[in-house]
């Protein structure tokens, strides 16, 4: 195999998901919060910011990623919630809920 046919891998070392906050109790997410979704199974499911949640933690509406519109998640739904967290130095740039 020459170098020329070698793949170069430029993925991160964990998951993209495991580089983000669980958020198991969804009565502490926030309006703007951005999320990931994921399957018990480990797939992403969806990305996007929180629109409307209930206050009881039961459903929530996010505003998905990539103009895939709104789409309304129940707590007993298999999927496991992600909270970005904001990493930039300069704390301006991060969304003021995190």
């Amino acid at each position: 195999m020459t170098h020329r046919d070698q793949k170069t891998d430029h993925s991160p070392a964990l998951p993209r998901h495991a580089q983000l906050e669980p958020v198991l109790d969804w009565t502490k997410l926030d309006q703007q919060d951005e999320l990931e979704l994921v399957r018990r199974n480990g797939k992403t499911l969806t990305s996007g910011s929180v629109d409307t949640l209930a206050s009881d933690g039961s459903v929530f509406w996010l505003n998905q990623d990539n103009g895939k519109g709104r789409a309304m998640f129940m707590a007993d739904e298999d999927v496991i919630v992600f909270r970005r967290i904001c990493t930039d130095p300069v704390r301006e740039h991060c969304p003021t809920s995190v």
